[in-house]
């Protein structure tokens, strides 16, 4: 790959910025690696004077450069074909669930015909008012267009698209969306080669091996913006804060402890000096979550009870989602509320929590003051894991404003891959595709008579389109000029090549986790934190390393200490964690000793609700009892319960509000210490 380094000037933030930058002077076509979300370039490419189409892989995002530039633009939308929706979770079994289409409008042939053709027209008759004239200068033509519907775009230009310069915004999507949608991605690829002043760019490409792999794109000149060269202290390295999900840490658990935060008024807080040395505070009192999961967004409104007004849900607007969305808030259809929101325009009032998905991971501008970033990745499917290299840099891009304390930095929560597949595994499942793809492509050039084509052609579309290249990577081109003609889709197998790195490499453990957050300048560490994890690192017993810890917790700060515990295997996370060190070291920090330990305490838990529930049904708000009976009826409950501590009458307290009363016993006539439950605590 022909790779330019370009050195941005110091003093110069974004694109319009720096007046010697124009896509004049690149060669075409050619990728650009802006490596900065939020330089701007979008922006540049709708207020410079050339005329562009930008094509964006999500609606969503072109309705928000359109909020942001009303009268300057003219986005293209196509109503009444297949729309995608690009959370669909792989794990389900339908074949045609899996391919990520949404149900159609129901509009006749002849209506999609016409629809259509009312696009086109639309498109000449903007491209016309923008040309000069004897009654007006001109100016340039802006068009906003999703990958999907850029075809019709080029058809209605004919000839006159060489007078435009094609912007192909956040083009690695076009590799990670073969896997919703690979024909699609691959007729639009096959629409770009008859085109010469094509600029693909990305502040996170696919990674270059990728490329190196796609005829279409190895030998594509490179250019790579260095911005901190000429200026170091330009870019701030983003700040991620790790935490490891498991079992009964579950992703939808802490997704819910989020939430129930916020809603509990537990803001995180940043205090500071102003200009004039007067102490201010900045409370967070937005939340950002980021998961690509429907399902996951409509469990945390249900289990938590949230409301629309303190939502906004970012997902593809799909027939689908709207529904489980709308049911997510118990709402009607008739309501007429939209339930699916809109990215807010800078100034716009935020709401409490923003949910989003991939649908947002790309290019959406949010200018909250105060939001916090919440990331959801979970490596075991394949739809809910966030790419390292790609997801993570953009998702810490979307917001925009300095003012915002938490603007660099997010916390990440990691469900690591469980069970494994082995290179060799994927090498033989990849081969044996491969050479499925081969033979039915060689079927198919051996067959003579045109009509004979077509039937197999169609078979082969038919299954790609079923099966969602299950079997194969055939593929069916139709915008070749020639009806049907299957290909080899390399876009399909490279998509399922990365998809396999990044669950079984990326995320094959801790240590995998935080070397490829710094590969990508993700994270920092302190140096003590560093020292500690490779002193750590080169103790080999068991018994060793959990001293060592021990050890350092009085060494290393709060902040430092977590940051290690964070990336040491989760066993000694969780003891550290559930234990103080006098107990670990009363335990002579024996493995099998602190499991023992730690298992009982687990049993414990596991049945504190059932004690709870037993414990309220029992004692009543208003009631006065001895502590003998207390003590008595909490032993029955512990023991029915399955609960492993020996019971107290001052135990009442954790359920109920009591006070010291004497009480008469009845048989005795004597005067008894006792409580009368005043109310309950929870």
């Amino acid at each position: 790959m022909n790779k330019t380094k370009l050195v941005v000037p110091p003093g110069i933030r974004y694109i319009s910025d720096w007046k010697d930058y124009t896509l004049e002077k690149f060669q075409f076509p050619h990728i650009l690696n802006k490596t900065l979300t939020g330089c701007g370039f979008t922006s540049d490419c709708i207020t410079n004077n050339l005329n562009i189409i930008l094509c964006s892989p999500r609606k969503i995002l072109l309705e928000n450069k359109e909020d942001q530039n009303q009268g300057k633009v003219l986005y293209v939308r196509n109503e009444v074909e297949k729309s995608i929706d690009f959370e669909k979770d792989f794990a389900i079994t339908s074949q045609r669930a899996r391919s990520g289409y949404s149900k159609l409008p129901q509009f006749t042939e002849e209506e999609v015909k016409a629809r259509i053709m009312k696009l086109k027209d639309s498109v000449k008759g903007y491209w016309n008012s923008c040309r000069p004239s004897p009654f007006s200068p001109g100016k340039p033509c802006k068009i906003l267009v999703t990958y999907d519907s850029f075809r019709h775009v080029k058809e209605a230009l004919g000839n006159d698209i060489k007078e435009f310069y094609i912007v192909i915004d956040e083009f690695q999507s076009i590799f990670c969306d073969a896997k919703f949608k690979s024909d699609t991605e691959l007729e639009f690829v096959d629409q770009l080669k008859s085109l010469q002043r094509v600029c693909l760019v990305s502040a996170t490409p696919m990674l270059e091996k990728y490329l190196d792999m796609l005829d279409e794109f190895k030998d594509l000149p490179y250019y790579e913006l260095d911005w901190g060269e000429a200026e170091v202290g330009r870019i701030i390295k983003p700040h991620l804060d790790i935490k490891y999900c498991g079992k009964r840490n579950t992703i939808q658990s802490n997704i819910k402890r989020v939430i129930q935060s916020y809603l509990n008024g537990e803001f995180d807080s940043y205090r500071y000096r102003d200009n004039n040395g007067n102490l201010q505070e900045i409370q967070s009192r937005e939340a950002v979550i980021y998961v690509n999961s429907v399902k996951d967004i409509c469990r945390a409104i249900k289990s938590c009870n949230l409301t629309i007004d303190q939502c906004n849900v970012l997902v593809s607007r799909t027939k689908e989602n709207e529904k489980l969305v709308r049911q997510a808030f118990n709402g009607k259809a008739r309501d007429g509320i939209e339930y699916i929101g809109h990215v807010p325009k800078c100034g716009a009032p935020h709401k409490m929590f923003t949910f989003c998905t991939r649908t947002v991971y790309l290019g959406a501008d949010f200018y909250s003051t105060c939001a916090r970033s919440f990331i959801f990745s979970n490596a075991n499917i394949d739809s809910l894991s966030v790419d390292i290299s790609m997801d993570l840099p953009q998702i810490l891009g979307r917001q925009r404003l300095n003012e915002n304390p938490w603007k660099n930095s997010a916390e990440l929560y990691v469900t690591l891959k469980i069970g494994e597949k082995s290179f060799e595994e994927f090498s033989n499942y990849l081969h044996k595709k491969i050479d499925s793809t081969n033979k039915l492509l060689e079927v198919y050039d051996e067959i003579s008579t045109d009509d004979k084509k077509y039937l197999i052609a169609d078979k082969y579309q038919k299954d790609a389109r079923n099966s969602n290249y299950k079997d194969d990577y055939v593929a069916v081109n139709t915008h070749q000029g020639l009806t049907k003609l299957p290909v080899f889709n390399n876009l399909m197998m490279v998509a399922e090549i990365r998809t396999f790195e990044i669950q079984e490499v990326d995320y094959a453990d801790r240590f995998t986790v935080f070397s490829n957050l710094e590969n990508y300048d993700l994270n920092s560490l302190s140096p003590r934190v560093e020292f500690t994890l490779n002193k750590f690192n080169s103790i080999s017993i068991w018994t060793d390393r959990m001293k060592f810890l021990c050890n350092q917790k009085s060494k290393l700060t709060g902040e430092e200490f977590s940051a290690v515990l964070n990336l040491v295997p989760g066993e000694f996370k969780d003891y550290l964690t559930v234990f103080d060190i006098g107990k670990i070291g009363s335990c002579k920090y024996q493995r099998a000793t602190l499991e023992k330990e730690f298992n009982r305490l687990v049993g414990i838990q596991n049945n504190e609700d059932s004690v709870t529930s037993a414990v309220l049904n029992f004692f009543k708000v208003g009631e006065k009892y001895t502590k003998s009976y207390i003590k008595s009826e909490l032993s029955r409950i512990y023991e029915e319960c399955n609960y492993e501590l020996t019971a107290k009458a001052t135990d009442l307290e954790q359920w109920f509000v009591i006070s010291p009363k004497k009480i008469t016993n009845t048989s005795t006539g004597k005067r008894d210490h006792g409580y009368e439950i005043i109310s309950k605590k929870l």
